[in-house]
């Protein structure tokens, strides 16, 4: 049986979390939903489905989002950046040797996939934010906005 939508609940979530953003990120310009822009919490969600399985609870479910938000951006910088940074990774993240190849693997997968989802679409996340609403998850996303093309 499909979940209900509950708008209502979804539009409070949205503006506390717009609110918190706000708040943290004065020097930020922020559009909640910008119109011709697509919704980056949807991206994030069509980027992680594959994997939605494996996460079936809060924690596990927040940590993919978590990784798929750290693909996202790590996708959108220049490529000899990209390696930089996943070597960086490698470094920093805990954990036996095992789990961090099997992290860098999911991060791989991620990026090749925003790659081919949204190869045009470079806004950075600044901050993510998922809720428990009890029968499923909601994915809140804050980004940049898209660079304008100058002539």
């Amino acid at each position: 049986m499909p979940r209900k939508k509950q708008k209502h609940a979804n539009k409070s979530i949205l503006e506390n979390f717009t609110d918190e953003i706000m708040s943290e990120h004065r020097d930020i310009k922020f559009l909640m939903n910008p119109k011709g822009e697509i919704s980056m919490s949807d991206a994030i969600s069509q980027l992680i489905e594959p994997f939605k399985f494996d996460a079936p609870d809060y924690d596990s479910f927040s940590e993919l989002v978590a990784i798929g938000c750290i693909a996202w951006n790590t996708s959108i910088l220049p490529e000899n950046k990209r390696n930089e940074v996943l070597g960086e990774m490698m470094n920093v993240l805990p954990g036996k040797m095992e789990d961090r190849l099997e992290i860098l693997n999911l991060l791989g997968a991620l990026m090749e996939r925003k790659l081919k989802l949204f190869p045009n679409v470079s806004r950075m996340i600044v901050e993510h934010k998922v809720t428990d609403r009890g029968n499923d998850f909601h994915i809140a996303i804050a980004s940049t906005m898209e660079k304008q093309e100058t002539e």
